[in-house]
């Protein structure tokens, strides 16, 4: 523990937030630490709460100084410290107690001068994640990480959720003056880093509120928050260009044209004129290295002389092109009905095959439910078509469902099945997975259709009633359709709406064919979901956290991996997934999925409700596994807990559900019957 970290924390009217944000640090498991709180000429009582806590603990140093504002604060700490490592933490934020220790041993073990982390967002009461979900930890040299930085992607540019060496802040400091500082300066720290480590760990809490800094309220602080990244973008263009690197330079420019755009919209809103004739000198500038860039869009290329006309023609043209929007919208459904689609796919048989089975998935998103939905479908319907000589397998991609459907009516015949992918998504919940599903049924009301798998749910109000009206009259005039229910409210549901043939059926996943995961198992799955289905509040979560982490090392992860995944490289990340579950001593998830890819992989698992039957009502159609247990509130998970951790080095036989394939080809093979 010979290596210092030394804590930078501005402070500025964050009276109801340091004492939360100081706690965090000092309870760190990484003792060597400089905690420096920089007093920005507070006008609240935040200077003497940081002088309290450098009478009681002597590791804190306090900067009081003259009001600058977050960069100036942040340059009087790095001018003082004397840490090997930096790490700045805002003073209405808090950090894991692990975070320190966490992002050090990354740093050692990965020889890296930049070591990052994961980060929730505090907002409202909500635990929210936002970043792109990895396993695993990543490491790039300067170059790709200096891409990933500027992609703006998996990489943000924010000071804080990154550990530093401190002599990469040798000739470096943030821009005084200015929002969005760190865009200004985190690429000179990159680029003086030889490597760059990310970890999977969640260990920043960032704190959205109101009145911060960061917050956009009006038109004119969104505005100076344009202009500001504006600023900083342009000039990191100009200095990758000056170090001739030629690839992050057309990058950069891509990514400031559109906030230069931004920039001279939100600043004619904003009466800011000075910083509308700023941004035009340097969109005039640029113009040519614009034009001439491969990433930029065409269509972005033919707007600049509009951003560069005056403002009477701006708002001229901003007007006009809400009309031809509207009517190119109109034009193209004519088109669409009028002329021949230049789109078509084949769907001819091939040698002696007789009937095809049609199967159409949905868009998954970053689903990873979803995705092993598809990906399970598809393999049964695969082994079903080698099995029997008759059949063909085509599998529609759900991007693909308007254009393949208008291509499949040419060869279609009365014979062939349609297949729809199941999921959670009937109702009016998902209004996307209607749309689509609803293309198919209207197109082949006539053949033969299975639904897979589903769980059903309307809302009780005006919107829900309206969505189930069509549903209703859809699946009236479909001739020969079953629908499988994955549980038996949903069933009953069905049964009650529709005059079909309903059936039950486990989601198709409990199906999944998982590889043996040779590893032993060690520590605790966190798998809670940050979307609108979410009953956990902020304080549910981090109480579910901290009772598992006084006894075990937490890991948390969720299925929807806030990143589009292909169906190309859906098994390697599924199969990623589920040796992560399978690894572990048993799971805590709110996620159906979650909860079947314990299922499947036969690991323990305490499972929260979601915000209406689905989870508990499928929980059902698996409990006898004898592995899996439901909970409705925390105090019930915390008895779930200890009776978890007395049976958690149990080895349970992975529960079989292979029969209910036998089910779904005797639809096929029978003419939807028994």
């Amino acid at each position: 523990m010979s290596d210092i970290v030394s804590v930078i924390v501005p402070v500025y009217k964050v009276e109801n937030y340091i004492r939360k944000c100081v706690d965090s640090i000092l309870c760190q498991t990484y003792t060597n630490l400089e905690v420096m709180l920089v007093d920005d000429e507070s006008p609240d009582r935040c200077g003497d709460i940081c002088d309290e806590y450098a009478k009681t603990d002597k590791r804190v140093r306090v900067i009081h100084k003259k009001n600058g504002g977050l960069s100036s604060a942040r340059n009087a700490a790095l001018d003082e410290l004397s840490g090997n490592w930096v790490l700045c933490v805002d003073g209405d934020d808090y950090i894991h107690p692990k975070m320190v220790e966490k992002l050090l041993d990354a740093a050692l073990r990965h020889d890296a001068d930049i070591s990052i982390c994961c980060h929730y967002e505090d907002d409202n009461n909500k635990l929210l994640i936002t970043n792109k979900i990895y396993d695993e930890a990543r490491v790039w040299d300067r170059h790709d990480a200096l891409k990933k930085l500027v992609d703006d992607d998996d990489i943000k540019s924010y000071a804080w959720g990154k550990l530093y060496r401190a002599e990469l802040f040798n000739g470096v400091r943030y821009p005084e003056g200015r929002n969005y500082e760190d865009i200004a300066t985190t690429y000179y720290l990159f680029d003086k880093a030889k490597r760059v480590v990310k970890i999977p760990d969640f260990l920043y809490f960032y704190l959205i509120r109101s009145d911060s800094i960061s917050y956009n309220a009006t038109t004119q602080s969104w505005h100076k928050g344009c202009h500001a990244s504006c600023i900083g973008q342009e000039e990191r263009a100009r200095y990758f260009k000056e170090k001739g690197y030629k690839d992050l330079y057309e990058l950069s420019l891509s990514k400031l044209l559109p906030y230069v755009f931004s920039d001279i919209r939100s600043g004619y809103c904003a009466g800011a004129k000075e910083n509308v004739k700023y941004a035009k000198h340097m969109l005039k500038d640029y113009k040519t290295e614009f034009l001439k860039n491969s990433l930029i869009s065409d269509k972005d290329k033919k707007i600049i002389d509009v951003y560069l006309k005056d403002e009477i023609f701006f708002n001229g043209y901003i007007q006009g092109k809400e009309v031809v929007k509207f009517t190119a919208k109109k034009l193209k459904r004519v088109k669409q009905k009028l002329l021949p689609q230049k789109k078509t796919r084949d769907f001819s048989l091939t040698g002696d095959k007789k009937i095809r089975i049609v199967y159409f998935e949905l868009p998954c998103f970053d689903n990873l439910g979803d995705h092993a939905i598809a990906y399970v479908t598809e393999k049964k319907l695969a082994d079903f078509c080698n099995e029997n000589e008759d059949y063909e397998l085509f599998v529609v991609d759900g991007w693909n469902t308007e254009d393949d459907s208008r291509s499949l009516k040419k060869y279609i015949t009365k014979e062939d099945i349609i297949i729809c992918q199941g999921g959670g998504n009937f109702g009016n919940l998902y209004s996307f997975a209607e749309d689509f599903r609803r293309i198919v049924l209207k197109s082949f009301f006539n053949n033969r259709i299975i639904i897979m798998p589903q769980t059903i749910h309307y809302t009780d109000d005006e919107d829900g009633q309206k969505v189930l009206a069509i549903d209703k009259k859809i699946i009236s005039k479909c001739k020969n359709i079953t629908i499988f229910a994955r549980d038996y409210k949903s069933k009953a549901i069905m049964e009650k709406y529709f005059n079909c043939n309903i059936e039950f059926l486990h989601d198709i996943v409990s199906e999944f064919d998982v590889s043996p995961i040779n590893k032993t198992r060690d520590g605790i799955l966190i798998c809670l979901r940050s979307d609108k289905e979410g009953t956990l509040s902020l304080e549910d979560k981090q109480e579910v956290m901290r009772l598992c982490e006084e006894n075990n090392e937490i890991f948390v992860t969720d299925t929807c991996i806030k990143r589009d995944l292909n169906s190309s490289k859906r098994e390697e990340v599924l199969n990623k997934k589920l040796e992560v579950w399978g690894s572990k001593e048993f799971v805590v998830t709110d996620r159906l999925h979650g909860m079947i890819f314990s299922l499947i992989t036969g690991t323990p698992c305490i499972v929260f409700g979601n915000n209406h039957h689905k989870v508990y009502e499928t929980f059902k159609t698996f409990e006898d596994c004898g592995y899996i247990e439901y909970v409705d509130s925390v105090e019930s998970f915390r008895q779930a807990f200890i009776k978890m951790q007395r049976v958690k080095n149990n080895t349970y036989t992975k529960a079989d559900y292979s029969g209910d394939f036998t089910i779904l080809k005797a639809k096929i093979l029978n003419n939807g019957e028994f």
